[in-house]
């Protein structure tokens, strides 16, 4: 029995080092009042959206908006904030947005055969050929935007923001991974007064 325990712990403590690691190389972006004393932020509760004028199926939906409802509480909950029932006795609204649009990435490299870089007559590069390549693809990014909002003003306390490339294709639990690695790393920066700079 203590064997397994120990196991278990062990599978714990890996998965979350797991999920650290995998933060650190995804960007996020804040801004925040910093006229705000978010050391007093004991309590959340969740602000339900206006109604949307437009709806992207690919990351607006059902399943989405559970994954991320899920990672929200998850880390507030680890920073020890307890979400209030009802929207009276909250100290702070949280609410967020996702959306989809096309990128393109382009990247350029020599497509030279050899040890380095052919540049041309006169100039004759080692022995091969070959010169600059470019790369051009297009992808869809995610945008994910967390917000923390005053419940008396309605005025906007903080927000952060992290745009990744989608997973288009994947298995439901490589979705929630995905997902559960862009909150963290974006709820990493909050309270910003806990991260100098952020």
């Amino acid at each position: 029995m203590v064997k397994s325990m120990n196991k278990f712990a062990v599978l714990v403590i890996l998965s979350c080092s797991a999920l650290l690691v995998a933060c650190t190389g995804i960007p996020v972006a804040t801004d925040y009042n910093t006229k705000h004393d978010f050391a007093s932020v004991k309590t959340y509760a969740w602000l339900e959206p206006k109604q949307k004028l437009i709806i992207d199926p690919l990351v607006d939906n059902d399943l989405m908006a559970g994954r991320i409802r899920h990672a929200v509480e998850q880390q507030m909950a680890a920073k020890g904030l307890t979400k209030a029932t009802g929207d009276t006795g909250a100290d702070v609204f949280v609410s967020f947005h996702v959306s989809a649009k096309e990128k393109i990435s382009v990247s350029s490299y020599h497509s030279n055969f050899g040890y380095y870089p052919y540049y041309g007559y006169p100039y004759s590069g080692g022995y091969g050929y070959g010169g600059p390549s470019v790369d051009v693809r297009q992808y869809t990014a995610g945008s994910f935007i967390i917000d923390v909002v005053d419940p008396a003003s309605r005025h906007l306390l903080w927000r952060g923001v992290s745009e990744r490339r989608l997973k288009e294709k994947g298995t439901p639990q490589e979705r929630d991974l995905y997902v559960n690695e862009t909150i963290s790393a974006i709820l990493a920066q909050f309270p910003p007064h806990l991260n100098q700079g952020g």
